[in-house]
């Protein structure tokens, strides 16, 4: 009953909800991820639930943000394919709807008291460990959320969260498989080893000069200078602009007044309710009747908990003594916030009627929010105000330079009239250079045609929310074939590189052969300076050796009936070892701490779980009804 209030409040069928937003909260442990509440044209119908497009545009963008972070400063931004990322977001905004509609049809719920105490646990939702109200208030608003529709959202990931959960509790592993583990992962290998380097040969390779033109002549490609690029241009930054602009003490005490108004608006109040449904009037007077009698017995000292699970028709929150959570206002039907309002902290109000029938409420908790001093405020309402008239001649002068770019021949007009230098950047080629030549957009509209070709300026381009810029090309050199002597050297090192690296391999190959075959290899050592490397007892997790080489003796096969077996590789550091494995000694479950055995059992039953859900998902997948 609960839900069908809060449905007619807000209107049915007034809005359609796609929601998915990545909370965990506190309860949960895990950090949150939000996505906003948007309508949208549908991109994918999940059994009959459309997923818009909008949707899968906000959860793309946090896809490409984070995979720019990853990459970090210096990454390619060209290699990044936004289709793929757009492909994967709206594959998990798949997902995420197969897991909502898996967990709603076994029956899972989200309590009202769950949600509110998540909600406070929340660390961004507190101030010095402890919910403030008022924060939440604003941190809500900004993400484009009511206080429904975010409590709404949390119910969903919640049920989520649920199933993911369930399904972390499931998995196991026996013991027949944490010994079969141990026994690779303490597993140890007695193994000698020559390691064959001839980098400090290096400087003795000679190389001529028919070698160098004949390889030049062969990889022309490999030296070709990319299409490049120099700009000009004029910059507008807001950060600029802040020093033009003053505000008045009248104009900050004004704007404090106003937040005074708004501060005092900002009350969360929570009810609890006790609910007789009525349908008619006969229904009505029997429900007041009751409700004016079950007030008397609460103000007698009768439990306003118990007579709610008792009499309440509102099933849901009568299970929970009658909690119907916070509102700041607009949860409700307007009688009972009314009534709301005119109660103190533990006050129970007199039989309200609604559509709904006849509710007694209870006022449970009331949080308000605190307001600064003036002297408190002063600062930052002062930025506020210059920030504001600094966004609106920022946006004028945008507009202007735009306007003036677009019609002008060159970038002269537009930087005498405004005031503005014109600056430049260096040469530079499609992948990006330094400065505003870093951004995605610059480098695309350097290389656009109207800009490279036809000479034009630019349009207005955001390098970041705070600065634009307009551009023109100021130089553009065509792909053209470096002169061999600029390249000269750089062939001379690569082919010195390739010649020891060949005589490298010819020598460690020569040295596995003859020793696999049962030839005296000492003086052949000798005569190189080489010598065997004796260790025992080598484990997996070593790190006194390269790893390149430790992997590899762990891939060899174990010798049998004490025969060694004898291999080689290459490393990618250019040298070659020679391994001889003599001895493997398998591991076992005696052989870990009790913490680590605890922690490998955990590892290994979380796969088990994980593997579990990844397949509840993809047979999901595979029998719904997903149309796109």
């Amino acid at each position: 009953m609960l839900q069908k209030i809060r449905d007619n409040s807000q209107g049915i069928g007034a809005k359609i909800f796609v929601w998915f937003i990545i909370v965990i909260f506190g309860a949960w442990g895990a950090s949150s991820i939000v996505s906003t509440v948007i309508n949208g044209t549908p991109v994918v119908s999940v059994n009959g639930v459309d997923i818009d497009e909008l949707a899968v545009e906000n959860n793309a963008q946090v896809r490409i943000q984070e995979l720019i972070e990853s990459l970090g400063p210096d990454a390619d931004l060209s290699s990044i394919n936004e289709e793929l990322v757009r492909e994967s977001a709206l594959n998990e905004l798949i997902q995420r709807e197969l897991m909502l509609q898996y967990a709603e049809s076994s029956g899972m719920v989200i309590s009202s008291r769950a949600i509110d105490r998540g909600i406070a646990q929340t660390p961004d939702f507190q101030i010095d460990g402890v919910f403030n109200g008022e924060r939440a208030q604003v941190l809500i608003n900004s993400m484009g959320y009511t206080p429904n529709s975010y409590r709404a959202a949390l119910s969903s990931q919640g049920l989520i969260s649920q199933t993911s959960f369930a399904y972390g509790l499931s998995g196991f592993v026996t013991k027949t498989e944490i010994e079969h583990i141990a026994k690779l992962i303490n597993q140890t290998r007695d193994f000698r080893y020559i390691l064959v380097n001839l980098q400090s040969q290096f400087g003795n390779i000679e190389i001529t000069d028919e070698e160098i033109a004949e390889y030049y002549e062969a990889n022309e490609s490999q030296f070709m200078q990319e299409e490049q690029v120099s700009l000009e241009y004029i910059e507008i930054d807001k950060d600029d602009i802040f020093d033009e602009v003053s505000v008045t003490q009248e104009q900050i005490r004004q704007r404090y007044d106003e937040e005074q108004i708004e501060y005092q608006s900002q009350i969360e109040r929570r009810a609890s309710h006790i609910l007789l449904e009525a349908f008619d009037e006969g229904g009505f007077t029997e429900a007041l009747s009751l409700a004016g009698e079950l007030k008397g017995r609460i103000d007698n000292g009768e439990s306003f908990e118990t007579l709610a699970l008792e009499y309440s028709d509102d099933i849901g929150s009568a299970e929970e003594g009658g909690d119907v959570g916070y509102t700041s206002g607009d949860n409700f039907v307007e009688p009972f916030e009314q009534a709301l309002l005119a109660l103190q902290v533990g006050e129970v109000s007199d039989p309200v009627r609604s559509e709904f029938g006849v509710h007694v409420i209870k006022l449970t908790e009331q949080s308000e929010s605190s307001i600064e001093s003036f002297e408190e405020s002063r600062d930052r309402l002062e930025r506020d105000l210059k920030s504001a008239e600094v966004d609106i001649i920022f946006l004028e002068r945008a507009v202007e330079l735009g306007n003036l770019a677009f019609e002008s021949f060159d970038l002269t007009d537009p930087a005498e009239i405004m005031g503005l230098e014109i600056q430049t950047t260096d040469l530079f080629g499609r992948s990006g250079g330094t400065g505003i030549a870093a951004n995605t957009d610059v480098i695309n509209s350097a290389f656009s045609p109207q800009i490279l070709i036809d000479g034009l300026n630019s349009d207005l381009i955001a390098i970041t929310p705070s600065r634009n810029v307009t551009i023109r090309v100021l130089e553009h050199n065509q792909p053209q074939l470096q002169p061999l002597e600029d390249v000269r050297s750089e062939i001379q090192v690569l082919l010195q590189f390739e010649k020891i690296n060949a005589q490298t391999l010819e020598l460690g190959e020569t040295i596995k052969t003859n020793y696999q075959n049962g030839q005296n290899i000492d003086s052949l050592l000798e005569l190189q300076n080489l010598s065997w490397n004796q260790l025992n007892s080598l484990e997996r997790s070593d790190q006194s050796l390269p790893p390149e080489l430790v992997q590899n003796v762990f891939n060899m096969p174990a010798p049998v009936e004490g025969s060694p077996i004898i291999d080689g590789f290459e490393l990618s550091s250019g040298g070659y070892v020679v391994v001889e494995l003599q001895n493997v000694e398998e591991g076992s479950v005696d052989d870990f701490e009790d913490a680590e055995l605890d922690s490998l059992k955990s590892f290994i039953s979380q796969q088990s779980s994980n593997a579990d859900l990844e397949a509840l998902v993809l047979g999901m997948q595979e029998r719904a009804e997903i149309s796109r």
